[in-house]
């Protein structure tokens, strides 16, 4: 398995862009081997950082999860670890080699949460995030 943090500045603008990596069919629904969290497909609102004193930031997060054939072809013919440590996301899958070369760099509010932005989507860097607030069960 495989899962992929994401931030939209809105549900639109992460259907294109997941239907464009074939994670979502036409209507918006998760193709075989692709799972949502939350499933509803309504996101969850992105919270601030402490020291904004609660003021929600625009946008919304979503969870997703590769596994079966779309895990495979996510990493077919792509390295995986170099020295026994596994590679970033970012490299070691066909998502985050193309967010890699069409997004631009993105830091998050609270200075350490790092990724790639395009489309009004970003891939979030799961090696950057200190706790996870979402677990998939």
């Amino acid at each position: 398995m495989i899962d992929f943090l994401l931030r939209a500045i809105d549900w639109e603008s992460f259907e294109a862009l997941a239907q464009a990596q074939g994670f979502l069919d036409e209507e918006g629904q998760p193709v075989a081997g692709v799972d949502l969290d939350p499933p509803d497909g309504a996101g969850i609102p992105v919270a601030p950082p402490e020291d904004l004193q609660g003021e929600w930031l625009p946008g919304l997060h979503l969870n997703l999860r590769v596994s079966g054939e779309m895990e495979q072809a996510q990493i077919e013919g792509l390295e995986q670890e170099n020295k026994g440590e596994l590679l970033p996301l970012r490299s070691r899958t066909k998502f985050g080699q193309a967010m890699a070369l069409n997004g631009t760099e993105w830091v998050g509010e609270n200075g350490t949460t790092t990724g790639l932005t395009a489309a009004g989507v970003t891939f979030i860097d799961p090696e950057s995030v200190a706790t996870q607030q979402r677990v998939w069960q």
